[in-house]
Formats: structure tokens, sequence, C-alpha cells
């Protein structure tokens, strides 16, 4: 389940146009490719339609039902898909569609980065040993300063040790 916010999903939801059903320029068949070939997920089963079956009822249902890290990766490819489809249009983007692109931006960055320590407790010490438990919480704390290089190191010396 995402972690997303009311309020995230009051700025997303304004910014991909769901308040009509809809979900940005998209048709049945289209969202539901866009979807399951960036997730791999087919949102047009019966579980997405728990609260109705138009797109933005389904992406709501997705929203609730999948994990940070599943939902931010549909989100940036949904938000790259709208900044491309406004930037071959002759109107472009307005100032305030651009704040709110910024806005959503932030929103599925901060899922992303919520979902790389969302599993972190399926870390822990295989032994007593004292050694294993300094590494791995220096493995937690490098996670959490999003330091992906020394957490590697840590984890390459506890996978070695």
């Amino acid at each position: 389940m995402s972690s997303l916010k009311a309020i995230d999903k009051i700025k997303l939801e304004k910014f991909f146009n769901m308040s009509s059903g809809y979900v940005c320029d998209f048709v049945d068949r289209t969202f539901g490719e866009f979807v399951l070939e960036t997730t791999g997920i087919d949102v047009y089963t019966e579980e997405y339609a728990q609260n109705g079956t138009s797109k933005a009822n389904r992406l709501r249902m997705f929203w609730k039902k999948e994990s940070n890290s599943i939902t931010a990766e549909l989100l940036q490819e949904m938000l790259d898909y709208w900044k491309t489809q406004k930037l071959s249009s002759p109107e472009g983007i307005e100032q305030a569609d651009h704040i709110l692109y910024e806005e959503c931006k932030k929103i599925a960055n901060k899922l992303k980065t919520e979902s790389s320590i969302e599993n972190m407790d399926a870390l822990k010490p295989n032994s007593n040993d004292r050694s294993f438990v300094v590494l791995v919480n220096s493995i937690r704390e490098s996670i959490k300063r999003d330091d992906p290089a020394e957490a590697l190191d840590r984890l390459h010396t506890f996978v070695v040790k």
C-alpha cells in the first residue's frame, strides 16, 4: 500500500485531470497498456474495479493497493508522458501546470525514497557477533542518508563475512 497522503492525492488528481473519471488523455485501452507496460500490473482486473470502473477509480485503487516503489514508478512515467504530450502541443505548458507538475514530481520522488527503506527490517544480523550488529546498523544508516555507495560497500562486507 502506498503512503500517499490526502493532499498528495488531491494534487495528483488535479494534475491528471481525474475529476470526471478520466486520466490525462488516455482511453481505456491505452491506459491499461501504459500501466501494464510500466509496472507489469493489469489494472483492468476486478481487484482494481472495487470503487468503480473508470480510469480514475482504477488509478485510485492502484495507489491504495500497490507499494511506494511501484506507485512511484507509475507516477514518474505518467508525469513524463504528460510532459511529452504538452511539449509537443502548440499551447505548451502554462505556468500553473508547470508548478503543479513540479509538485507531483516531488510526490513521486518522495515515494521512491520511502520505498527504498520500507523493507529495511528484512536486513537482520545473521549472527550474535557484535560486528554483524554494527554492520547492519551501518547499512541501515547509509540507506536512510541516501548514500547508496556506502550502503553497498557495507552490504558487500556483510555478505562476504
